[in-house]
Order: structure tokens, then C-alpha cells, then sequence
């Protein structure tokens, strides 16, 4: 879990230069903050789609708790 926030704080800070506000205010550098977080987030659902085209699998492989639920037998009418 940490490993994969750390590689998020890791890619806003380099990539796009998260570290150095271009305001002055608290209320500013929370607005670049968030704007830059829903660009990172944009850019990474790119990725997983090419124009025009649906993936055939997954962007990402499911969850313990879907295969645990998908795996579960359906449950007889009471």
C-alpha cells in the first residue's frame, strides 16, 4: 500500500513539479494540489485506453475481495 503512494508522490513531484507552487496562500496551493492530482489521475486512465478502442481486459487485475466474492456459490432463494 505505501509503496504505491509513495510512487504517486514520487511521479507528481518529478513529472509534473509538484514540489515548487507557482502561488503564494495556502488557498492557491491546495487549488494547484488538486488540479494537479486530477491531471495526474487523467493521464493514467489515458494510458489504460487507446483512442477510440475499449481495452479487452481490466486496466487493473481485480481485487482479493472480487475474485473472494466472484468465487463465492450463488446463494439459494429463502
Amino acid at each position: 500500500m505505501r509503496s504505491g503512494c509513495e510512487a504517486t508522490v514520487s511521479e507528481t513531484v518529478h513529472a509534473h513539479g509538484l514540489r515548487h507552487c507557482r502561488y503564494r496562500g495556502l488557498a492557491e496551493t491546495r487549488v494547484q494540489h488538486i488540479l494537479t492530482a486530477a491531471g495526474t489521475n487523467i493521464i493514467r486512465l489515458s494510458e489504460c485506453f487507446s483512442p477510440g478502442t475499449t481495452p479487452d481486459r481490466p486496466c487493473r487485475p481485480p481485487s482479493r475481495f472480487r475474485r473472494l466474492c466472484q468465487n463465492l456459490p450463488a446463494q439459494q432463494g429463502s
